[in-house]
């Protein structure tokens, strides 16, 4: 499957979370509720062809550039799709386990790399730029090895509430700049609510 019929079903699992999520939000009680949807609907896609798919996605797995800091060390992308020509390369399948992942990393190419985050009442306190620059920052920095990147962000609020409405929309304002700033990032904003979403197109920025 090419990476662009790979995005295409990654795109439907997707559909079908967002279906899920606007249905009934007070299922997903985590962000890893959501990560486990995921990798179900892209199952069904069939969008992964080897017998073995769980070789090509992965859960946590770790970025090419390592971050500064007081301890630098890499970041994790919720969910990855990685490119099957440059995985199945006698190099990487040859590779020991304990190999040092930098080597390891530089052989890979990832098709698709996913972040989600979940925005839930408790946590409308906190600075929205300090929860969202952390995913922008590892699925945009270079360097990297990620071909297709996704931002997800699904919007858990009581919208009955106008404070509740107002962060929402300004959480999707900041998305649509962040969206200005890297165009290739796929970036999606989807409320619990439909009523509060400009039109059901639009959860994508």
């Amino acid at each position: 499957m090419s990476a662009s019929q790979l995005c295409v079903a990654v795109k439907n699992a997707i559909s079908q979370i967002v279906a899920d999520f606007q249905n009934n939000p007070e299922r997903f009680w985590n962000e890893r509720d959501i990560h486990w949807s995921l990798f179900h609907y892209l199952k069904r896609e069939q969008g992964i062809k080897e017998a073995y798919p769980t070789q090509l996605i992965r859960a946590e797995f770790p970025t090419l550039k390592v971050f500064p800091g007081n301890k630098p060390a890499r970041g994790h992308y919720d969910l990855v799709i990685l490119d099957a020509e440059s995985y199945f390369k006698p190099e990487v399948q040859n590779m020991k386990a304990q190999a040092p992942w930098g080597k390891y990393l530089e052989l890979l190419q990832i098709t698709v790399a996913i972040e989600v985050k979940l925005w839930l009442n408790r946590l409308r306190t906190e600075n929205m730029a300090n929860r969202a620059d952390w995913d922008i920052k590892k699925l945009t920095d270079t360097p990297n090895n990620v071909q297709n990147a996704y931002f997800l962000n699904f919007v858990q609020l009581d919208f009955e509430f106008e404070y509740m409405r107002d962060y929402y929309y300004r959480l999707r304002e900041y998305l649509s700049d962040q969206k200005k700033e890297w165009p290739d990032l796929n970036i999606l904003c989807v409320p619990s609510d439909r009523q509060v979403q400009p039109t059901p197109k639009e959860n994508w920025l």
